[in-house]
């Protein structure tokens, strides 16, 4: 199986996604976050955070299940773009699941503050709404966005994938950045341990399409918006001129 380059993997192109997860498949046995206590060594564990879009979600994890992997998606509760307990959302986070991967709580520590309640309150709290829209027990945790120490990372009960303990080797495409030097040894030399935090809305061609969309009416906004105030600095001219 031929190994992607990072030229490649700068496409965020889901064929190319398809052809690394390919290739990792040979080095690695790749797991979900709650099997790490139970997998010996060489590991990937392959981590989605679902910041943005659930249905982006969805297309990566019909990719991974046609290629015969599974991985854990973590799911943002407080999420600005998606509302996780919408009909058709619980369909769709249910439906990655049925397709065997794990799902996992993807917690703010920040959100909990908003709700007056100890930190580990909100967790359970959170916790346990996934539970219900999953229909499963959750068992794996991450962090969104930390600012500071985590105070999650040893919950009895859980795995917290942000574990430094847990891997030797952390590679994410956060905002269309490789870590470049990680995503190199796992190309070049794989170590023994590994996480791979991959972002679904980062290889979802149609919201790049619509993203371009946005940013071509943005500047058709802009320019009515100077029109506008051309033409009332012409009106206001005349009206002075008239007085």
């Amino acid at each position: 199986m031929s190994k992607p380059t990072l030229k490649d993997l700068s496409t965020f192109d889901p064929r190319v996604y398809a052809m690394f997860i390919r290739y990792l498949a040979q080095k690695y046995k790749i797991i979900q976050c709650c099997q790490l206590t139970t997998c010996d060594v060489p590991y990937l564990i392959l981590r989605h955070d679902v910041d943005v879009s659930l249905l982006s979600a969805l297309k990566m994890a019909e990719i991974e299940h046609n290629l015969g992997v599974v991985s854990t998606y973590f799911v943002l509760l407080s999420s600005e773009h998606y509302n996780p307990f919408n009909g058709a959302n619980v369909g769709i986070i249910r439906r990655i699941s049925e397709l065997g991967h794990e799902i996992g709580l993807h917690y703010d520590i920040e959100q909990y503050n908003h709700y007056n309640e100890d930190v580990i309150h909100g967790l359970k709290a959170e916790i346990h709404a996934l539970e219900i829209i999953v229909g499963k027990k959750i068992r794996s945790i991450s962090s969104h966005a930390p600012k500071g120490p985590n105070s999650f990372l040893n919950i009895e009960g859980y795995v917290n994938a942000d574990n430094p303990n847990l891997r030797d080797v952390y590679v994410h495409d956060s905002q269309r950045i490789w870590t470049i030097k990680s995503l190199s040894v796992l190309l070049n030399n794989p170590p023994k341990r590994v996480q791979l935090l991959v972002h679904p809305c980062l290889w979802d061609k149609s919201r790049k399409r619509k993203k371009k969309l946005d940013l071509v009416l943005l500047d058709l906004l802009l320019f009515l918006n100077r029109l506008r105030t051309a033409v009332i600095r012409v009106i206001h001219s005349r009206e002075s001129c008239d007085n």
